[in-house]
């Protein structure tokens, strides 16, 4: 809804105010956003089939009981009854089957799963599509639907939290949703307001508005939170960790899916150092101090990472957790390799000692916009690996140079970050499937043939919750053997608060207003 003016914030009772970046053109419609704090706001107004708990296993939303069949390649699914949407019209099967429709309309992608459309350009939720091949609603109950799967996979349930539009609004401007709260009145680049969805299956919200003020810049937002002008500021920004501490204001930290990794290319094989060998792997791993990094590079935002599934959650096994930081131990094993501390402080193995090539590795690695951050993190990792005798050096790059250099294998060492998608799985960059000359996302060139079997296993046949656990340990296992690269940290944002807002337990990127639906006074 468009609206010429705004109601005034301090006028509502029970509202809360909240700062996100956008720009001016930013979109209502639920399945083609592409910013972040967008997303967190109209997850108040749009919800799934599935939502994921506290512990990030997927649990019924919109789905009321689910069950798989045909050996898991079907899952068939009963809807809540008496939820309606915010225009009045009941919630039916039709409609998860008509927003289906749209998201696949909007990706362009075919039965073979191929498209003209950019990756940018095909929707939020267009991964879902590559779990699933078909869905039709039930012809003798409105309330029921099957959803033919790819493959009997019990990750599909978590692709299976996109936002359900009504069938007589799939591609309206800002359709109608069944969440807690409705959209009441936008200005582009100004301001969005919801309101409690009265009607909403659930109890009301007692908080009745929810305000977002629109801001272009991350410092523009710690800025409005500075002044008074909002309740709460989403940021990413190092600086909000300045609110650390304060009397004034509550300091949330939320999780990201963005895993920061130190890439080891297994086929960089020099007379000056090799990393085909796992031991020379885990010499490197030992050398970094990751807490020494989250502290004094990213102000204590970011978690320590010690594999590819994230702690605290409930595939997370804390037995498989990856080496730590033990430089004696990194000191040993490159001493049980042949490469002897020399009294310049670098290591050189006999053979090599006349030619003066000592143990060296380039690091490559680029900025993101706006922020040297990985930079910083780059420069002191090679002081932690000159402590215990390897030479390394940082090579700046662009983004596009860096991932023509992963592409091509012409790398040894690399610091960059993987974006995970909300599936937890981690076999696009793990499997070694591909050729040396197109990795996909294995751009450490990781040979497994045990890794890939564990993770075709994972995909193939675990569509129970148990099974897809006990699966996701032994991969966590395997990636600790092997050492494929080393996991550093996740990167984590920061939700400022003046008051408490929210009871979850698990504030995640996406969904940064969990739980502001259910809280109480």
């Amino acid at each position: 809804m468009l609206c010429a003016g705004l109601t005034p914030v301090r006028a509502l009772d029970n509202a809360l105010t909240v700062a996100i970046v956008a720009d001016d053109a930013m979109q209502l419609y639920p399945l083609s956003l592409r910013e972040r704090d967008p997303v967190s706001v109209l997850a108040l107004v749009y919800e799934g089939l599935f939502e994921l708990d506290d512990n990030e296993q997927p649990t019924g939303k919109l789905a009321l009981e689910w069950e798989f069949a045909n050996d898991g390649k079907r899952l068939d699914i009963t809807l809540r009854s008496g939820v309606t949407f915010h225009n009045g019209q009941p919630l039916t099967a039709a409609d998860v089957c008509a927003t289906l429709d749209r998201i696949q309309q909007l990706s362009g992608l075919n039965s073979n799963l191929e498209t003209d459309i950019p990756a940018e350009e095909r929707g939020l939720y267009q991964s879902v599509l590559y779990f699933i091949s078909g869905w039709s609603a039930s012809e003798e109950n409105d309330l029921q639907l099957s959803i033919t799967l790819r493959r009997s996979y019990y990750g599909a349930l978590y692709a299976l939290t996109f936002p359900i539009l009504p069938a007589s609004e799939v591609a309206s401007e800002a359709p109608s949703g069944t969440g807690p709260y409705r959209i009441a009145e936008y200005v582009p680049g100004v301001q969005l307001r919801l309101t409690a969805n009265t009607s909403w299956w659930r109890r009301a919200p007692q908080i009745t508005d929810v305000v977002a003020n629109i801001y272009a810049e991350s410092d523009d937002v710690l800025d409005a939170f500075e002044a008074g002008d909002v309740d709460v500021a989403m940021t990413r920004s190092l600086n909000a960790t300045r609110y650390s501490g304060s009397l004034n204001s509550y300091l949330i930290d939320y999780r990201t899916r963005q895993l920061e990794v130190l890439l080891m290319n297994h086929s960089y094989r020099k007379q000056d150092g090799s990393l085909e060998d796992v031991q020379m792997r885990q010499a490197i791993l030992m050398a970094i101090d990751r807490d020494a990094l989250i502290s004094s590079v990213y102000q204590n935002m970011a978690t320590p990472a010690t594999g590819p599934v994230m702690s605290g959650t409930w595939l997370y096994d804390e037995s498989a957790a990856q080496d730590t930081y033990a430089p004696e131990v990194s000191r040993a094993i490159l001493d049980s390799l042949g490469w002897r501390l020399a009294t310049d402080g670098k290591r050189y193995q006999p053979d090599n000692a006349v030619e003066g090539m000592a143990l060296y590795f380039p690091i490559l690695v680029y900025d993101e916009p706006g922020s040297n951050v990985r930079r910083n993190a780059a420069e002191q990792i090679v002081q932690m690996l000159k402590d215990v005798g390897i030479n390394a050096s940082v090579s700046i790059r662009s983004y596009e140079e860096v991932l023509t250099n992963l592409n091509s294998g012409n790398f040894a060492l690399a610091l960059c970050a993987y974006n995970l998608d909300v599936v937890p799985d981690p076999g696009f960059m793990l499997l070694s499937n591909a050729g040396v000359n197109y990795p996909g996302a294995n751009f450490s060139r990781y040979n497994s043939q045990d890794m890939n079997t564990l993770i075709r296993d994972l995909r193939a046949g675990c569509y129970e919750a148990d099974a897809f656990q006990s699966k996701m340990s032994e991969i966590q296992h395997q990636f600790s053997n092997d050492i494929p690269f080393a996991a550093l940290y996740w990167r984590t944002g920061a939700l400022l608060a003046r008051e408490a807002f929210t009871e979850a337990r698990d504030i995640r990127e996406l969904e940064l207003l969990r739980g502001i639906e259910s809280w109480s006074y």
